[in-house]
């Protein structure tokens, strides 16, 4: 009878405990004082590469090693493997956004770009595999960010890739990535305007937020006169003459470019730039009347 009630209180003591320790590693994890603990299917492929699934703070020592390594990859153009290297390095150091950022970019840029180059596959094979790389590097970013939810550059290298008129444009996504930037980090003055002037290049290129996005940028000009380079002056000079933008008050031309010379070079470079969803209403118009003008006096 005594030794049923010693294994009962042992069981019960063991249990408390466990309950208590599991807490506490919980809270030292979200503390960064402890890295995550692996689960069976990352322990179970850290030994299938030969290593020990307990590294403790020979981690982050073990994850550089581990990119530095990979090199070898990306100059042979096995994406496969350099991939699975990038997922080793994040797993032993999921707090070093370097590592979520190198692996973004070469899986979203260099095998996409690679894929989409290779005349060995067929066309829709390609295709395939330059799309699945791109997100897949969006993964990386996403799972970073998770990781690092404090992280800007993450989530601006996210806003960057969707943005890319050479990958998958997806300015919905973009302006989600962006608005949460601003909603959920706490950021600099200078960062929060970088932010917003980025949020309004993108909303100009959205027909159905045109009206959404000229508000920002009339409040970004009139705000904020460090954010008036000629990104900013020609999208809201389009803007203007867009004829789904209702303007009350429009910023004449003399106070937007200063002169007819500026007006003409910076209108002229808007025109030359060959993306094809900026807003360019009126402004051929508007540089062939600039040109026509006789010189002032």
């Amino acid at each position: 009878m005594n030794l049923l009630v010693v294994v009962v209180v042992l069981v019960l003591t063991g249990w408390v405990r466990m309950g208590y320790e599991h807490a506490l590693s919980e809270e030292l994890e979200r503390e960064r004082v402890l890295t995550p603990a692996f689960d069976m299917e990352s322990r179970a492929g850290l030994s299938q590469k030969g290593f020990i699934a307990t590294f403790g703070s020979l981690r982050p020592t073990l994850a550089a090693l581990t990119v530095l390594s990979s090199s070898k990859h990306h100059t042979n153009q096995d994406w496969t493997a350099l991939e699975g290297a990038i997922e080793t390095s994040v797993m032993l150091d999921p707090y070093n956004p370097y590592y979520w950022d190198l692996g973004a970019w070469h899986m979203a840029y260099n095998a996409a770009g690679s894929y989409q180059k290779n005349e060995e596959y067929a066309p829709l094979r390609r295709q395939r595999l330059f799309k699945e790389s791109i997100y897949t590097g969006d993964s990386l970013l996403e799972r970073g960010i998770h990781a690092n939810p404090e992280d800007l550059g993450l989530r601006l290298q996210r806003a960057r890739l969707w943005s890319s008129v050479h990958r998958i444009q997806d300015f919905p996504r973009v302006v989600e990535i962006l608005q949460r930037a601003l909603t959920e980090l706490e950021l600099s003055d200078q960062q929060r305007l970088m932010l917003q002037s980025d949020l309004f290049y993108t909303l100009m290129r959205m027909p159905e937020k045109v009206q959404e996005a000229y508000a920002l940028g009339r409040w970004l000009y009139e705000s904020a006169p460090s954010t008036r380079v000629p990104s900013l002056v020609n999208g809201l000079c389009a803007l203007q003459m867009h004829p789904k933008v209702k303007v009350d008050e429009p910023i004449g031309m003399a106070q937007l470019y200063g002169n007819k010379a500026n007006a003409i070079r910076l209108v002229s470079n808007y025109l030359r730039d060959e993306d094809p969803v900026k807003p360019r209403y009126g402004m051929q118009a508007l540089l062939d009347r600039l040109r026509a003008e006789p010189p002032s006096k």
